[in-house]
């Protein structure tokens, strides 16, 4: 990431939450990075069939169609009257993706696994809907980085009770979220944040621990944006990086006993980001 890239993520950090337009530049800013990464990665967008499950308002989705990728784009409450070009948005849950099996040719999952509460089944489904040799990009920051309590941090180090209470008023969304998408309820603990996502204590090592159960093949665990990386680094690699990233392959040829094909009932479970 140059200097001047840094400022204008910073920059737009700062003011994503006055206004849906501000929150959507914020997406299609680190849209641009992120398929920038991919696209060196052979990560297929011109023609390619796109998931980009817990899409939010659509800010990742909208870049990818740009570049040419026919995009579904899956979250439990898509925004209201959205429509974009390429973009194909769908209500429903990561955990029970309403897709066919090998679907797509690629799977976007940024910022959403650490808020489900199974997310070995999220791997499963990301698995099911893609098809062979189809590569898929999982990242979040880590529960233990001073991001990893997202709206809640720093005080996440503090334990769940004291940080929802000095952080209640940054946790409530503005008020343009409740015109542009269904307004959440209060949230009463980590776990039941919002309707049908939480927040969940996801790590790098948990990570790894879930894709070594998968047959996926890891093409590479990175951090994101940035050229110097911890995230190889045990313990102090939790908390010195901000966002990790996994750039995953399903296998072309599988065991019929994979558990990638699995785990295709109702439940709920993807959020916005």
């Amino acid at each position: 990431m140059r200097v001047s890239e840094f400022r204008e993520l910073v920059r737009l950090v700062r003011s994503r939450r006055r206004s849906e337009s501000d929150y959507r530049a914020f997406q299609g800013f680190q849209a641009r990075l992120v398929s920038e990464y991919l696209a060196r990665r052979g990560f297929p967008f011109a023609g390619a069939r796109l998931v980009d499950l817990g899409s939010g308002i659509g800010g990742y989705s909208e870049e990818f169609a740009r570049l040419g990728a026919r995009v579904v784009s899956i979250d439990l409450a898509p925004p209201l009257g959205w429509r974009s070009p390429g973009v194909s948005p769908i209500r429903g849950s990561a955990l029970a993706v309403p897709l066919r099996d090998g679907a797509a040719d690629a799977v976007f999952c940024a910022s959403l696994i650490e808020h489900v509460e199974d997310p070995g089944r999220l791997l499963a489904e990301i698995g099911r809907v893609l098809r062979a040799g189809g590569l898929a990009y999982v990242s979040f920051p880590p529960y233990y980085s001073p991001v990893g309590g997202h709206e809640f941090s720093p005080f996440h180090y503090l334990g769940e009770r004291l940080a929802m209470r000095l952080a209640r008023r940054r946790a409530e969304p503005p008020e343009w979220v409740h015109q542009v998408q269904d307004a959440p309820q209060e949230p009463r603990s980590f776990a039941r944040l919002y309707r049908g996502w939480g927040l969940y204590r996801m790590t790098i090592r948990k990570m790894r621990r879930l894709l070594s159960a998968t047959p996926f093949e890891r093409v590479e665990l990175s951090t994101r944006y940035f050229p110097l990386s911890f995230v190889h680094w045990p313990f102090l690699g939790e908390v010195l990086t901000w966002h990790a990233q996994f750039l995953l392959r399903k296998p072309r040829v599988q065991a019929n006993s994979s558990p990638l094909g699995r785990q295709a009932s109702a439940a709920p479970a993807t959020r916005n980001r």
